[in-house]
């Protein structure tokens, strides 16, 4: 093999191999697959991967908590970016509103912290659409466990907000 076409293939193993690091580090759930709250017990219900609400008569929020592991064997996860798939139907009005929220507790202590938080009240879009949110954190899976909760709220039972998906990236 002459030294071009190794030089080539090295250099090609070392881009496949930066791609895996990359996608490693993006962690993604449906709304479907989190864990509901027992306020919501009796309140939701999972369409596809939408939690929203399951009674057209009910008010108030519902919610749920999705786990959130390091993806990597080693290292830490250099996420900037939170994602939610929603809809909202009222945009920026009162009556309905969706949130997601990435969350941490400190493992020793229960100290609790709210790192960063996405709200469908902050744009005007009612069609069903995706958000994102970005932040700044450090994250230490060795000393505490991570959530990205999942919030919908209604005043009203004439329509239905739901979310989908939560991202990090």
């Amino acid at each position: 093999m002459t030294k071009n076409k190794l030089m080539f293939l090295t250099l090609i193993a070392g881009a496949l191999l930066s791609l895996q690091v990359a996608q490693a580090q993006t962690w993604s759930t449906a709304g479907s697959t989190c864990e509901p709250g027992s306020d919501s017990i009796g309140f939701y219900q999972y369409s596809n991967a939408s939690f929203e609400f399951a009674d057209w008569g009910a008010t108030g929020q519902i919610s749920t908590r999705c786990l959130v592991n390091n993806p990597l064997d080693s290292g830490t996860v250099k996420w900037t970016t939170l994602t939610m798939g929603y809809q909202d139907p009222d945009g920026r009005g009162g009556d309905y509103e969706v949130q997601a929220s990435l969350q941490r507790v400190h493992k020793a202590s229960g100290a609790h912290d709210v790192i960063v938080t996405i709200d469908s009240d902050s744009y005007a879009t009612t069609a069903a659409t995706s958000k994102s949110v970005t932040f700044t954190h450090t994250f230490d899976f060795v000393n505490y466990a991570y959530w990205v909760a999942l919030r919908v709220n209604r005043n009203d039972s004439v329509l239905n907000p739901k979310v989908w998906f939560a991202s990090l990236k």
